[in-house]
């Protein structure tokens, strides 16, 4: 097998079930593994052999979908969690430790950013947030505490595109971690081929792709994801169901024909978007930016499109913005994203409440801004929905 298409399809199956031959990896509803040998079992927890001990530390369900992952991100290995936010959180506990610092664009997911800016100074780890799209600043507050550089791209919600590459060219050339966030576009982009040590995703969103279940995942280079699973996740316990692995696998075989499809609707809505009086500007990976279109093609698969996440900022405000989302009939007033579903919400009350004013302004979050994850909806149904939604905002 060659192709990823392939691969997240078959890859691992045909050794996982070699009695009955399923099509489809088995459910494997078991805590714990018989050992042939007492001398297997004690191999097995040292480390100087592979193979099943006990399901909080793996599962034949979660080893295919592992060795799927690793093979999207063109990673040598991964592993699966309970949660994106665990799997996030996983990674900087297991790296940082008091007096370290990371370093992070100023715009992030809501909870990240809680994460950065809250927990992680109660164990006296320091963040600095910069503007990524500046590199050059970066290097101004590195010192010998740094060890994590953390970024996503696109950015949530404002769908900004962060040059990778000078991101971890800078990391490396310092010694320094880089982490990504690559929930916004798996498949689209590969930031491991960009330089990035470690990604991880929420593999609830266009992973898994139907709003059924939550998920995480944490891919890199075997010895990095060795030493996490050993000596924290093991011992954290964040781990996935076996029936959630299956539904992540159902995702996976899927991904790229969902992305084509709702990158496909996503340019007709920012047409009509772009078009509308109510709208003040549309935010989307490359758009209106010749530096960030260039960026955005340079990394991202064009041929498969820029994902289905679309924030615009309406005229009118926080009062316009509430009615607009009040109002939707088709699309689904909820927060996540990547589903089949679309789904609407308002970043600044909702997805990143968490940050202050102050925070919510330098981020570019106003309170008009809304946020769309397109869905696999026909494509005139979605624009008859917002544009009567819109007439009830502003009649």
């Amino acid at each position: 097998m060659s192709k990823i298409k392939t691969k997240l399809i078959h890859l691992g199956l045909k050794k996982i079930d070699p009695v009955f031959g399923s099509v489809n990896p088995p459910i494997y509803l078991t805590t714990t593994y018989r050992f042939p040998d007492s001398q297997t079992g004690a191999r097995r927890f040292k480390g100087d052999e592979e193979g099943m001990i006990y399901s909080r530390f793996t599962n034949p369900t979660l080893q295919v979908l592992e060795e799927r992952l690793a093979a999207l991100e063109e990673a040598e290995k991964a592993i699966v969690t309970a949660s994106g936010m665990a799997a996030i959180s996983m990674v900087l506990f297991h790296f940082l430790r008091p007096g370290d610092e990371i370093v992070a664009h100023r715009v992030l997911y809501g909870g990240t950013a809680y994460l950065l800016n809250e927990i992680l100074p109660q164990f006296g780890i320091k963040t600095h947030l910069l503007n990524f799209k500046i590199p050059e600043t970066i290097s101004r507050v590195l010192s010998l505490r740094t060890k994590i550089i953390y970024l996503e791209s696109p950015t949530n919600p404002m769908l900004e595109v962060i040059d990778i590459k000078k991101i971890t060219k800078i990391a490396k050339a310092n010694k320094i971690l880089t982490v990504f966030d690559n929930t916004f576009a798996p498949l689209i982009q590969k930031p491991i081929s960009q330089g990035v040590d470690i990604v991880v995703h929420s593999l609830t969103k266009y992973i898994g792709g139907h709003s059924d279940f939550i998920g995480g995942a944490i891919v890199g280079q075997k010895s990095l994801i060795d030493e996490i699973y050993r000596h924290s996740f093991i011992f954290f316990g964040p781990t996935l169901s076996p029936f959630t692995a299956f539904l992540a696998l159902r995702g996976l075989a899927t991904l790229e024909v969902r992305l084509k499809e709702i990158s496909k609707t996503a340019q007709a809505i920012i047409d009509f978007l772009g078009n509308h009086p109510l709208v003040e500007r549309v935010y989307y990976p490359g758009l209106g930016d010749p530096d960030q279109e260039e960026i955005a093609k340079k990394q991202m698969n064009s041929q498969i499109g820029f994902g289905g996440v679309i924030s615009f900022e309406v005229k009118g405000g926080f009062s316009v913005a509430r009615k607009i989302v009040d109002s939707v009939k088709l699309i689904n007033l909820a927060v996540s994203l990547g589903a089949v579903e679309s789904l609407i919400e308002h970043p600044a009350s909702m997805t990143h409440s968490e940050m202050s004013e102050e925070a919510l302004k330098q981020a570019g979050i106003s309170p008009g801004l809304i946020r769309l994850s397109v869905g696999l909806e026909d494509v005139a149904d979605l624009i008859g929905d917002l544009e009567q939604a819109f007439r009830a905002a502003h009649p």
